[in-house]
């Protein structure tokens, strides 16, 4: 006979467990998505790809192109010498923040400068490579370090273009691979790193919106009865708005319809828009690097969209070439990071898909190309880009390189305290261009030297000099030094004043 007293129903047990409980329950997925891909051993090939990014990069940094117009504007603000409004956004200010840093390490210098947007691309395309596997992260961050586009756009400090590219890399790589993975805290960080490209512009809504349609799709839709997905959009949404509210607002350019819109994405995803303006490449490079995209993707697409990267990529490509034309086209320094990072991806999964040799064979080609590109940005422009800049679809002029390799901005100081000779001077320009000596005058601790545009008070008591860009002659002032480009093409002069 069972004594033991009667204690009555059993108590329901509680669901919960407290905070571990809740956790869990956050970070649950669904069981429908597919396994985990796997994560890439950094091979000696994808370390020879970062070594030839930065070998691309580095030589010449403060030079090539020649720091003008206002490239000085991020450097003087970094110096705390430009004024609040010339701070816009916050994405701004922390480039202005890392730019300071890199002065307080290495000094005030052009070369400084760029090489914050040098390493920043480079770690965020790091990042980005070691989600994916081995052939695709080589492919994947070989047209990132190399394509013209990012060659020259992380070698200059005018604004964060470099930064923008790495974001927009890095953010929908962490996406898909946070969707396949099923990471509850990388789905919440991809999200946060799509919103900080928002700071920096606008058009990174683009690869934010592709990203929100991949998990619209019939295939991921189990992604929403997860809880995680609803606070990564939450929180990429608010800090999206956020961006957005306070990020600077590109003026819009005119819409030239269809055709134009066309050309304009293809010279963005083969690089002949950078190499015409940047790099003097002439029509035949032009026109090689144009085949070669559009046949990569004639004989790619197949095989692409057989991969689920590659259907990824091609969803960012086709919300970006929608998107533009719908916005309104920029220039190429403007949007190009809206397409050239999904086809980074279309190309790592193009890799994947290839056979062994046939990757090899790409690969080696691919290098052969970038060296013979990457020789024009290391070796200064041609001459045919001298004096072409009135054309409206011509290349630029002002940025054209010196044969001494060396900033304009500073041979033209150098100069002025040869010739003065220790004399209080001022040099005065007209031309917009020069604006970099703002910054070189007022990162020397020498002030026997100071700058001022020409329509600006000058102090009396010292010589004045003057620079223009070496095609004309000025009444009234003797010529003290005359600079040239690599291939003897007049560049910049610098005048002196009369004295009476």
């Amino acid at each position: 006979m069972d004594t033991k007293p009667d204690r009555g129903p059993s108590p329901p047990k509680r669901r919960g467990g407290g905070l571990p409980a809740l956790i869990k329950r956050l970070t649950s997925g669904p069981e429908t998505l597919v396994a985990l891909p796997d994560r890439p051993p950094w091979s000696p090939a994808l370390a020879a790809v970062f070594a030839l990014g930065l070998a691309l990069r580095l030589p010449w940094l403060g030079a090539i192109p020649n720091p003008w117009g206002h490239e000085g504007d991020l450097p003087m603000r970094a110096l705390g010498l430009a004024p609040p409004s010339a701070l816009p956004g916050a994405g701004s200010a922390v480039v202005t923040a890392f730019t300071a840093a890199f002065f307080g390490l290495l000094g005030p210098s052009f070369s400084a400068a760029r090489l914050v947007m040098v390493v920043a691309l480079v770690a965020m395309v790091a990042a980005a490579a070691t989600l994916l596997r081995r052939r695709p992260a080589v492919a994947f961050a070989l047209v990132l370090l190399a394509h013209p586009w990012s060659v020259v756009w992380s070698r200059t400090g005018l604004y964060p273009a470099a930064f923008s590219l790495g974001l927009a890399a890095l953010g929908p790589v962490a996406w898909w691979y946070a969707v396949r993975a099923r990471t509850t805290w990388g789905l919440v960080a991809a999200a946060q790193v799509l919103a900080l490209g928002l700071h920096l512009s606008p058009l990174a809504m683009l690869p934010a919106l592709a990203c929100l349609a991949w998990i619209l799709l019939p295939a991921r839709r189990p992604l929403f009865e997860w809880p995680a997905t609803w606070i990564a959009l939450a929180a990429g949404a608010a800090h999206g708005a956020l961006a957005l509210w306070f990020a600077p607002h590109p003026g819009l350019a005119e819409r030239g319809g269809v055709v134009a819109a066309a050309r304009a994405m293809v010279g963005a995803l083969s690089g002949t828009s950078t190499l015409r303006y940047y790099a003097g490449a002439s029509s035949t490079v032009v026109a090689l690097a144009t085949i070669a995209v559009l046949l990569l993707v004639a004989l790619s697409v197949r095989r692409v969209l057989a991969d689920d990267l590659g259907r990824f990529a091609a969803l960012q490509l086709l919300v970006a070439m929608v998107g533009l034309p719908i916005i309104g086209l920029h220039r190429v320094d403007g949007w190009g990071f809206v397409l050239l990072a999904p086809w980074a991806m279309w190309c790592a999964a193009w890799a994947r898909t290839r056979p062994e040799r046939a990757y090899i064979g790409a690969g080696a080609l691919a290098l052969a190309v970038t060296v013979a590109l990457g020789s024009h940005f290391l070796q200064g422009s041609s001459l045919s880009l001298s004096l072409r800049d009135s054309s409206p679809d011509g290349p630029f002029w002002a940025l054209q390189v010196p044969a001494e390799r060396a900033a304009i901005a500073s041979l033209v100081r150098a100069a002025v305290l040869e010739d003065a000779r220790g004399a209080p001077a001022v040099i005065t320009w007209s031309d917009p261009s020069f604006e970099p000596l703002r910054f070189v005058l007022a990162a020397s601790p020498d002030r026997r030297i100071i700058g001022a545009m020409t329509d600006e008070p000058v102090p009396a008591g010292r010589r004045v000099y003057r620079v223009t860009d070496g095609r004309w002659a000025l009444m009234g002032f003797h010529r003290v030094r005359r600079w040239t480009m690599t291939g003897g093409m007049p560049l910049a002069a610098l005048w002196a004043l009369d004295e009476e």
